[in-house]
């Protein structure tokens, strides 16, 4: 059988040989391969991102404020919540960052961080708290909280870290102010709930031996904004000394103790008991005030063998009586800024000066030497001489001042004398019929001439004593401030001040004192006799103010400097030192030189010279003003203030700051800054700090 030829041909061409079919099958595998590889990749690339996505929801973070309405000095509650699956716990490398939100105008304090874990879940829950304290009425955003973690691509050791930021919500709360209805009088501020307690150190003291009470108050709230409170013990003296306080920090609730302590020292022997103390404080939960009240503290008080029995304070005072001013001394002289006769003289006393060297007066000036240096023949040049200079000099014209003596008495006005101006006027008359007559006579001409030089000089030294006397009148006249009447008002409450003073009677005696201030106000002898009823009636700082008031409006008085040396707070230094120096005086003096000067340099002036005599007297007026001014600004006492009730500094506007040093009651403090119902002030020695300003007075004189 033979073949055909075709389909052995074709047979050939289609089927493939080996070689081809294993090229072939290779490279169909490596394909697939490639392709399952890419699958796989894209698989594993999507499930790392789904996880990531679904990690970063299932993260809770949130935060909140508890209550969202509190009183002042109530604590709020603010809770930041960090719920994290056990899954992604186990993934985590480090641990997360977590940035609280800063408070703003509060106190915050830390309390416990909280951890539990949720087996049903699976999830671990973090809670960080604070407790926060506000001390004035008003809504407070918190800002949002940051927590900010990271999380592993892969399982693999050398996986990339993807970082992840979560953000809290900000939140608020509202404080308000306790309730008034049904508040103490004895409530100072205290909010919480409080037990109290006292204790003395031993119970059977000597007279005059100091026992040490303590006063502990404990229980939930801020110690350190609990005010001291004002006792009293009438078998004996008592001196405030240190606080002390204690925080402990619950999980929710910030509490802990406070203990204020006494120097007490007794006067009288015997038993004696310390009568219950009672502090009232605001309770939040119960929204109503409660006292807490400590239990009598009984003491055996044994006679006093080898210390004396110290005398009353009061005992102590009458047993020197300040002696009164028996009469009013009337206002004091007048202040810097009342002197407005004086500040216009002397703020006008450069501009003649400045008028001569500014605008000159060219035309006299030049018609002067056309006099001086004309031609002997005409007469009437000794005339116009003799007016220019009358007119540069004085001021007057002479065409005005024809009629007979008219001249001589325009002259007299301007201080010449009277043979001077009667020489001068009858040189004009003179030189008019000189001038008018039919022939002129040269040496007649320069005669006249020469005569009016020598009258013109005569005239410009006459004018200028005249300008310096009526200077010193001046300063005769305004040299004292007026002195009024006694006034009816201001006398009949001396007087009864007085009568009360002498029959020991000194609060009657410091209220009429009182009353004459106001009706005279610039009068030292009612100041001073103000601080002398209040000091032997108990108040220092009233005493204080008004021998200080005093003082400043009478530098140089002796007898209250006295009166100020009995106070036990310094009253010789620092911002209470007044120096002995009248502000007037120095400004008076300053006014002379600075008058004086500036007259000496218009005189100097017009003749074309200058004086250093001028400058002389100038500069140290302008500096003896400057002194005054200084003096004047001191003596105002605008930024000075008096401690009337002493309480310890504090390093921050809050009763709840840190306690510093305890200033003396009556002692002079500088005001440096405002803030609300508080004042930084610095005192003697350089201790500074936040002092309530309703525990001091102002020394400013009124």
């Amino acid at each position: 059988m033979t073949r055909h030829p075709r389909l052995s041909s074709k047979w050939y061409l289609v089927w493939p040989s080996r070689r081809s079919l294993l090229l072939g099958s290779c490279g169909a595998l490596t394909l697939g391969a490639l392709t399952l590889g890419a699958l796989t990749l894209g698989a594993l690339t999507l499930g790392a991102l789904t996880l990531g996505a679904q990690s970063n929801e299932r993260v809770g973070f949130s935060a909140n404020v508890t209550p969202d309405t509190i009183y002042v000095g109530q604590q709020a509650t603010y809770s930041l919540t960090v719920r994290i699956p056990a899954d992604i716990r186990q993934r985590l490398r480090r641990n997360p960052e977590f940035v609280p939100p800063e408070p703003r105008a509060m106190l915050a304090y830390e309390l416990p961080l909280g951890r539990v874990t949720d087996a049903a879940e699976a999830v671990e829950i973090h809670t960080f708290r604070r407790a926060l304290f506000v001390l004035t009425p008003g809504r407070y955003p918190i800002p949002a909280a940051r927590l900010t973690y990271a999380l592993p691509q892969s399982a693999s050791f050398f996986s990339r870290e993807d970082e992840r930021t979560l953000r809290s919500d900000a939140t608020s709360f509202v404080a308000i102010e306790p309730p008034s209805r049904g508040r103490p009088e004895q409530w100072l501020g205290a909010v919480g709930i409080w037990r109290a307690s006292a204790r003395v150190d031993r119970t059977d003291p000597r007279v005059g031996d100091p026992v040490v009470l303590t006063l502990r108050l404990e229980g939930e709230g801020n110690p350190t904004m609990l005010p001291r409170p004002q006792i009293t013990i009438p078998w004996a003296d008592i001196v405030p000394q240190s606080e002390a306080v204690v925080l402990e920090a619950a999980p929710l609730m910030l509490g802990g103790t406070k203990e204020f302590t006494w120097l007490v020292t007794p006067r009288t022997a015997g038993a004696q008991s310390i009568a219950p103390i009672g502090y009232s404080f605001f309770d939040p939960d119960a929204r109503a005030y409660a006292l807490a009240r400590t239990d009598p503290v009984p003491l055996r008080v044994r006679p006093g063998t080898l210390v004396a029995v110290p005398p009353r304070a009061s005992a102590l005072r009458d047993a020197a009586i300040v002696p009164l001013r028996d009469a009013l001394g009337g206002p004091a002289r007048t202040e810097l800024p009342g002197a407005i006769v004086l500040m216009w003289i002397a703020l006008l006393a450069p501009l003649p000066w400045a008028m001569q060297r500014l605008m000159p007066r060219l035309i006299p000036r030049l018609r002067s030497g056309r006099a001086a240096h004309a031609e002997p023949s005409a007469a009437r040049t000794a005339r116009a001489l003799l007016e220019s200079g009358l007119r540069t000099r004085t001021g007057i014209e002479v065409a005005l001042h024809t009629d007979q003596g008219a001249l001589a008495a325009a002259l007299r006005l301007e201080g010449v004398t009277a043979e001077t101006a009667l020489e001068a006027e009858a040189l004009r008359d003179a030189c008019d019929a000189e001038a008018f007559a039919k022939r002129e006579r040269r040496d007649t001409s320069l005669a006249a001439r020469e005569r009016a030089t020598e009258l013109l000089h005569k005239i410009d030294q006459e004018a200028r004593r005249r300008i310096l006397s009526l200077v010193l009148v001046v300063l005769a006249l305004s040299g004292c401030g007026p002195r009024a009447g006694d006034d009816t008002t201001t006398l009949l409450a001396f007087s009864e001040g007085h009568t009360a003073y002498v029959g020991r009677d000194y609060t009657r005696a410091q209220e009429a004192f009182a009353r004459a201030t106001r009706a005279a106000p610039r009068d030292p002898a009612v100041w001073a006799n103000l601080g002398s009823a209040a000091w032997h009636g108990g108040d220092t700082a009233t005493a204080v103010v008004a021998w200080q008031r005093a003082l400043r409006l009478a530098p140089r008085d002796r007898s209250t400097r006295e009166l100020l040396a009995r106070v036990r707070a310094p009253q010789h230094r620092g911002a209470a030192r007044v120096w002995p120096v009248d502000p007037l005086d120095v400004a008076a003096v300053a006014f002379i030189f600075w008058c004086v000067g500036w007259i000496w340099a218009f005189v100097t002036a017009r003749g074309g010279g200058r004086s250093r005599f001028a400058t002389m007297l100038i500069l140290p007026g302008l500096v003896l003003g400057g002194l005054a001014w200084q003096l004047d600004r001191t003596l105002e006492a605008k930024d000075l203030t008096v401690v009337v009730d002493p309480s310890p500094l504090r390093t921050l506007p809050a009763l709840g700051a840190d306690p510093g040093a305890v200033p003396l009651a009556g002692e002079v403090a500088r005001i440096l800054e405002r803030r609300g119902v508080w004042l930084r002030i610095e005192l003697d020695g350089g201790r500074e700090g936040w002092y309530p300003a309703e525990r001091t007075r102002a020394l400013a004189r009124e």
